[in-house]
């Protein structure tokens, strides 16, 4: 069976053809939903927080709203005076419109108290800021347990990443989590192993979480939500950050490998 691809091409003197910019219009969210049919709904990348005079800032990003993508090419701002109340950003789906050129999807950018995420509305961080203080996100995070600080402090816990099958926890609380345990002298093998894993870039799904909290013995994270998932990784990162001990190092012995 023989199969083909066709790419259109344009030069000069050519007729542009209806069947060429069909192919354009078609490859890219072919190749998406291809490439991430698998995974669940949310963010895929970008949307980074920041807050400057009253201000909050949202840059770009992509997000995977069931089989659509909705992508984000400039930095939108959202006026902010909910100063000493707990706040969330959500952007949400308000729904779509045809004509006989365009098929127009519709997104809302708000800031509002902090509840549970209905369908069609993703949560991209809450915050609680003093007057006069300064939201801490991105590099201003000292570790793991800096991240649900508070006050002042953007919470990146219940941004809901998209991942193959469902959904996850963000890549930035993955890496902290992967920096602090990396270098906590008690991490057992499975620890060094599941840290490198935080360090490697992508989306850590929300299956390898969960097996590595059994793994580890931790009843929290059964749920599968963000915050189950965040507070069962906590109690292993209390534990191996704050509880200090030596790390067991792997012994060759008549050729087999024990742990002291």
């Amino acid at each position: 069976m023989e199969l083909k691809q066709v790419f259109p091409i344009f030069e000069e003197g050519r007729i542009l053809k209806r069947d060429a910019l069909d192919l354009l219009r078609d490859y890219a969210p072919e190749f998406a939903s291809l490439l991430f049919e698998e995974h669940g709904s949310g963010v895929m990348a970008g949307f980074r927080i920041r807050e400057q005079g009253g201000t909050v800032f949202v840059g770009p990003g992509i997000l995977k709203d069931r089989d659509s993508f909705f992508c984000m090419r400039r930095e939108a701002a959202v006026s902010f005076d909910q100063y000493g109340r707990a706040v969330r950003i959500v952007l949400r789906r308000i729904g779509e419109h045809m004509s006989a050129d365009f098929r127009e999807e519709r997104y809302e950018l708000s800031l509002e108290p902090v509840r549970e995420s209905g369908e069609g509305e993703y949560e991209l961080g809450r915050f609680l800021l003093e007057s006069g203080a300064r939201l801490r996100a991105g590099e201003d995070y000292r570790d793991f347990h800096d991240l649900v600080t508070e006050f002042n402090t953007l919470n990146p816990v219940h941004i809901r990443y998209a991942c193959r099958g469902g959904h996850t926890l963000s890549p930035l609380v993955m890496r902290m989590y992967g920096k602090g345990v990396l270098r906590a002298p008690s991490a057992e093998m499975a620890d060094i192993a599941f840290g490198l894993a935080c360090l490697n870039g992508g989306h850590v799904s929300g299956e390898a979480i969960r097996e590595y909290l059994s793994a580890k013995g931790e009843t929290a994270g059964r749920g599968g939500g963000n915050r189950e998932l965040y507070e069962g990784l906590a109690g292993i990162y209390a534990r191996l950050v704050s509880g200090g001990g030596a790390r067991r190092r792997p012994k060759q012995t008549g050729g087999k490998t024990l742990i002291e």
